[in-house]
């Protein structure tokens, strides 16, 4: 079964983490749900799609969190609703972390997740 894990980070921000092969599709789902999101979801769906690629690139600048492109119209309409991602391998599973923008609430992915079959787990 698919498995969501949701979480709040400092902020006050919402994170879901979930297997990267899925989380594409959880995007596309939630841009629909919200009627919005942008370039940062198109980016976001991106990086997920060549995750080695990026992976290689957090570790080797030592970097912790990805930021998708983000056009400075979307930030001013409030159309954005990703903050960053994390890219996580552990051993042979490859999961991924979203933080989403704090106009995004925690009901709203809960809803979306339970659309699409996902077994959810707060942490």
């Amino acid at each position: 079964m698919k498995k969501a894990i949701i979480s709040r980070a400092i902020g006050d921000y919402v994170t879901v983490e979930m297997d990267a092969t899925y989380a594409p599709d959880f995007l596309e789902e939630i841009r629909n749900f919200l009627k919005r999101g942008g370039e940062d979801v198109a980016d976001t769906i991106r990086m997920i799609k060549n995750f080695d690629v990026f992976h290689d690139f957090m570790t080797r600048k030592f970097k912790e969190y990805l930021v998708p492109k983000k056009e400075l119209s979307d930030l001013i309409r409030g159309n954005v609703i990703i903050d960053k991602i994390k890219l996580i391998k552990d051993s042979n599973r490859r999961r991924v972390l979203i933080m989403f923008d704090r106009s995004v609430k925690e009901y709203e992915i809960i809803k979306v997740l339970s659309e699409l079959g996902f077994e959810i787990q707060k942490r």
